[in-house]
């Protein structure tokens, strides 16, 4: 059985199982109702992982407050419309670009594979939707937790730092060379990747939790020395794919399935017997080229 393990004082980090790699729930305590943020990938681990999980801590789903979405990706709020099911006082609060994404979940992961249907994996059979209850902007303050927009990932990923012990939530907003089942860090927006970075780094982060173990420093930076170089790692990562893509692109080389496959390799990693996530990195790379270009 997974377990919350605290990460800092009241911010506590539960694994929930997920296809090749888990996915990260936080849950953050206060004096406010507790904090939900993400959910898992369905309702079978919300109710087998989530809901034990909150019971070995003596609460119930019916104790939270909020729960939050970090980004729209069905393994990171494929649970939230159980939540809700199961305790209708909870509300859900999704960055503001995320409204229709939230509404809607299962028709943009099935935009997300439309792209590259060939070498997609099929979408999940169910993906329920929910309407949110906020929409949050950036600075918007939900308890202890200070929403922080860091496109890149995707256009609406967020982060939510815990403004008590300075430790930042970050989903899936920091990709360094990607979890062992992607292959390669998976941006679907580059061009704004690399300010986010810069951005979390002006902030005053002591401590860094992940949504999944990314390669090659796994999913959570303790001290602000450790955040330095997870962050500074995550910029050394990005401008390397950006180069290298870069650099195929001016040697003739510009299918996204041939690169994407020379880009995994590249960097040691794992290919995925799918490459649509790979794929997605190296177009997004392409057209924010020929934007500059232009």
């Amino acid at each position: 059985m997974e377990h919350f393990t605290p990460v800092a004082d009241g911010v506590l980090l539960l694994k929930v199982p997920f296809t090749g790699v888990w996915t990260g729930v936080v849950l953050v305590l206060s004096d406010d109702p507790p904090i939900l943020v993400d959910s898992g990938g369905s309702a079978e681990t919300v109710d087998s992982t989530i809901v034990p999980a909150l019971a070995e801590l003596g609460m119930e789903l019916s104790d939270i407050g909020w729960v939050l979405a970090t980004h729209i990706h069905g393994d990171h709020v494929g649970g939230i419309a159980r939540m809700r099911a199961l305790a209708p006082s909870i509300k859900v609060g999704v960055f503001r670009e995320s409204e229709t994404r939230m509404q809607e979940p299962l028709t943009y992961s099935r935009e997300i594979r439309a792209k590259f249907p060939e070498h997609s994996a099929a979408p999940p059979s169910v993906l329920d939707g929910v309407e949110p209850d906020l929409l949050l902007d950036d600075g918007t303050m939900i308890g202890p937790l200070r929403t922080i927009h860091t496109p890149g990932h995707d256009t609406d990923a967020c982060c939510f730092l815990d403004t008590r012990s300075d430790t930042l939530i970050t989903g899936d907003s920091l990709q360094l060379n990607g979890t062992i089942s992607q292959g390669c860090a998976l941006l679907f927006d580059p061009e704004r990747y690399l300010d986010s970075l810069h951005r979390l780094l002006d902030l005053p982060v002591q401590n860094i939790v992940c949504g999944h173990p990314y390669l090659p420093l796994g999913e959570i930076a303790l001290g602000a020395e450790a955040v330095h170089r997870f962050l500074a790692t995550c910029i050394g990562c990005y401008e390397h794919d950006r180069g290298f893509v870069a650099g195929m692109a001016r040697a003739g080389v510009t299918d996204p399935h041939t690169v994407a496959h020379a880009l995994v390799e590249e960097i040691g990693g794992v290919a995925p017997a799918k490459m649509f996530l790979p794929m997605h990195t190296v177009a997004a790379y392409q057209e924010a080229a020929d934007k500059e270009s232009a």
